[in-house]
Parts: C-alpha cells; sequence; structure tokens
C-alpha cells in the first residue's frame, strides 16, 4: 500500500505521492493537477472537475471544509446560510447537512465523502496500485472537533488517516524539506514566515529551519478572512449598480446569481436576468479603496505573529506567501510593507499534506508543530475541584505527559481549550475522560493507581 498526500481546500484539492526520493502532484482525468472539490449536480452525481461545469448550481455543493464538527445551530453556519446558493439543513443529530435534489433527500457529509473518492481514485490511477493510508492537510485553527470529523471523512471514504497536518506547517515542510542551504543543527535557525491566504481562512506561521529539521515557533490566523470576502464586496457593487441600472430588482435571487458567479467575475453577462444583458466596469483602485476594511486585517495576524515568536522583522530571513487570494497585488502589497522587503516570494500551487509521507518514501525531515490554543485539564474528588494548564499556546506538538491520580473512588476528567475568546468555535470542552486522549494533533497519557 502507498502513503499519499491530500490538501483538501475549500474550493480545490490537490493529491501528491512520494516518488523516486521526491514529492510528485499528481493529475486527475483532465491531466490538470487540481481538482475542484465539487460534488452532485443536476441529474447524476458528479464529481470534481466533472460537477463544477454543470449548470444547476442549486444541486452542485463547494465548500464543505466549512461545517466540519460543527452544529447547524453553530452562529457561524448560520451567518453562511444567506449566501450560499444550496440549501443545509439541521440533521437528527443536530449537526449540519447540505440538501440537494430535493426528491432524494438531505445529505450528511455525503459531499465530502465523494470527493474523498474521487480523490483516492486519483491516487490510485497515478499509482496503479490501490491506496489505504493518507496524510490530510487542516488549518492551523481547525479544534479537536472539527479534526475529528475530518479522521471520520476519511474512513467514511475507506481511507486510513495516518496523521492530519497543519496546513502552515506541510506548507513549511514542502519548503525546507528540498533546501541544501539550510544551517547546520548547532547553527543559528532560519526565521521564515508562512503566509496562506486563502478562499475562506487566513493563517500565519514563522518557522525556525536548520538542516534536516523545522520547528514552528508561533500561528495567527483570522479564520474569517479571506478570497470570498473580496467576491462578496464585488457581488455586492453589481448588485446595487445592476438593481439601479436595469431596475432588477430581485435583491435575493440577484445576489444568488451573483455569488455563483464571483469566482471569475465577467462585466459583461448575456441574459443575466429576465432576458437582460448586463454590463459594469471596475477598475484596481475602485476595487482596492471598497475592499479597504477587509484589508486592513491582513496586518493583525502579522504581528501577533511575530510578538508571539519574540521576533523582530530584521530576525525573518523569508516571508513566503501562499493560497489564492495572495494573487492580489494589494495583498502582496500589505505583506511587503509590513515586513519591510520586496522579496516576498508567491507559490500558488497548493502544497498541502503532500510532503509529510513515510521516511521510507521521501526525505529524512524532523518536524515539531505546535498547539494552536491552550489546553486545560479539569477534575473534580468529590465536591472539591481543580484544573491547570497542561499545554500552553505554541507549545511543542506532537507531545506526550503523563499524569498519575492517585484515588480510590470514580472521578471525572475533562479537557477544554482554556482561552475560548480567541477560539473560532463555540464549544471549548475537548472531551471527557477517554474521549479527549487522542486529539488528532498530539496525545495525553493517563495512568490510574
Amino acid at each position: 500500500m502507498s502513503v499519499v498526500g491530500f490538501d483538501v481546500g475549500f474550493l480545490n484539492c490537490y493529491v501528491a505521492v512520494a516518488r523516486a526520493g521526491g514529492i510528485e502532484t499528481v493529475a486527475n482525468e483532465y491531466s490538470d493537477r487540481c481538482t475542484p472539490m465539487c460534488s452532485f449536480g443536476p441529474r447524476n452525481r458528479s464529481i470534481g472537475a466533472a460537477a463544477k461545469v454543470v449548470t444547476n448550481c442549486k444541486n452542485t455543493v463547494q465548500g464543505f471544509k466549512k461545517f466540519h464538527g460543527r452544529a447547524f445551530s453553530d452562529p457561524y453556519v448560520q451567518s453562511l446560510k444567506e449566501n450560499m446558493v444550496y440549501d443545509i439543513a439541521q440533521m437528527p443529530s443536530g449537526t449540519t447537512g447540505i440538501k440537494v435534489r430535493e426528491e432524494e433527500g438531505t445529505f450528511h457529509r455525503t459531499g465530502h465523502r465523494h470527493a474523498s473518492h474521487q480523490v483516492k481514485e486519483t491516487a490510485e490511477n497515478a499509482l496503479k496500485k490501490p491506496v489505504a493510508d493518507c496524510v490530510v492537510s487542516v488549518p492551523c485553527y481547525y479544534t479537536d472537533a472539527e479534526r475529528r470529523s475530518v479522521v471520520d471523512a476519511a474512513q467514511i471514504a475507506g481511507l486510513n488517516c495516518l496523521r492530519l497536518m497543519n496546513e502552515t506547517t506541510a506548507v513549511a515542510l514542502a519548503y525546507g524539506i528540498y533546501k541544501q542551504d539550510l544551517p547546520a543543527p548547532e547553527e543559528k535557525a532560519r526565521n521564515v514566515v508562512f503566509v496562506d491566504l486563502g478562499h475562506s481562512g487566513y493563517q500565519t506561521s514563522v518557522c525556525a529551519f536548520n538542516k534536516g529539521k523545522l520547528k514552528v515557533l508561533a500561528t495567527a490566523c483570522d479564520p474569517l478572512l479571506g478570497g470570498k470576502d473580496f467576491d462578496e464586496v464585488v457581488v455586492k457593487h453589481f448588485c446595487e449598480e445592476f438593481g439601479k441600472k436595469y431596475k432588477l430588482d430581485e435583491s435575493e435571487k440577484l445576489k444568488k446569481l451573483m455569488s455563483a458567479n464571483s469566482s471569475d467575475l465577467p462585466l459583461n453577462i448575456e441574459c443575466f436576468m429576465n432576458d437582460i444583458d448586463v454590463t459594469g466596469k471596475m477598475n484596481r483602485a475602485q476595487f482596492e479603496e471598497m475592499c479597504a476594511d477587509i484589508l486592513a486585517r491582513v496586518e493583525p495576524p502579522l504581528q501577533s505573529l511575530l510578538e508571539q515568536a519574540k521576533l523582530k522583522k530584521e530576525d525573518i530571513y523569508a516571508v513566503e506567501i501562499v493560497g489564492g487570494a495572495s494573487r492580489i497585488p494589494a495583498v502582496k502589497e500589505r505583506i511587503s510593507k509590513f515586513f519591510g522587503r520586496k522579496d516576498v516570494l508567491c507559490r500558488y500551487n497548493a502544497v498541502g499534506a503532500q510532503s509529510c509521507l513515510r521516511p521510507s518514501k521521501s526525505r529524512e525531515f524532523s518536524i515539531t508543530d505546535a498547539v494552536p490554543y491552550p489546553i486545560s485539564l479539569k477534575w473534580a474528588f468529590c465536591c472539591r475541584g481543580c484544573d491547570c494548564e497542561v499545554f500552553p499556546k505554541n507549545h511543542a506538538a506532537p507531545f506526550s505527559k503523563v499524569l498519575t491520580f492517585y484515588r480510590k473512588e470514580p472521578f471525572s476528567l475533562e479537557a477544554y481549550y482554556s482561552s475560548p475568546n480567541e477560539l473560532p468555535y463555540p464549544d471549548p470542552t475537548i472531551g471527557k475522560n477517554e474521549t479527549f486522549l487522542k486529539l488528532g494533533y498530539l496525545h495525553i497519557k493517563q495512568t490510574h493507581s
């Protein structure tokens, strides 16, 4: 069996395999290395590129990544409903379901399952043999509940997820694994900043590199900032312009039609609504002025990143940016200006988890990740309760600690995130008793006596 890496984004997915001591991103059945994260169609179930070309937007689903581990009542899920072209519904368990083809009912996480099957088939076609083991990249700000949901989705698709890897760490690994000029282990580390601005999330990390190893010093993010925000500005602008100019006052329908075309919005659209041809104009200066509030959110995570790592701008050796929204010139300019340098490099190919494969198949490289949020334990003995922080923010991960409790009577033990204000998830609880022992990115061992 071969191990494959999946970089699963909000809009697209990349698949990679280890070959001849290196990492190769493989092509799908359309000879494209980028597979759209789409599922379903108007009549038949289609996946990937085949699903993207359908015209029935109501039954074509993208962005399953948004719903991992989240309840339908989650405020974040509810905030997404207004701008989605497909419908979501509450499942009996309280989780979020995606509704397609009403005659067949509601499907729960089915889109992600079928998409997982699609990328699995892509890997098998490239390797010419079955694939079961995989490594999957996830946003660094994902909580335990979201990580467990990703593992469940992989399992449903018949995949054994060996490891979840933070996307910023995977980018760093792809950067360092082929570098021949990294400092020796005993020398001062090389500090590199990675900025990932994708469709629906903004992540940054600073990593220290030495020959054969990397250590994540700190991460910072804005989970609500992404290319979608720039899309929505354009959608809102043309909704208002077309409404006034062409008297298209069906605002809700207009907004959904514009949203469906926001990824690559033309300024001239034939028979857009009510058999009316519409046309509009926008230049870069207008766009940047409309997006000023969004662009202002680029710098704060970068400032937080340096403060957490206790580094100055002159301590940074290089800055690498990835993600679809990093193509926006104003975004790159903001990042360049913040660090006071012009040599900010763009890497538009999503590298994801494909570098984290079995050492026998690729180069040896030691990875020390970081815990994104502080983790604490609390327990109760009779009527007395105690708690303590076990892993502070940016603590090395994976990492094991042994906790010994000398008790004769049963007691409860709960793990939780101890900084709920910075948590992009409504529930800080990780788990109780045995449920939290495997968190997806670290392990806790406990011994009873």
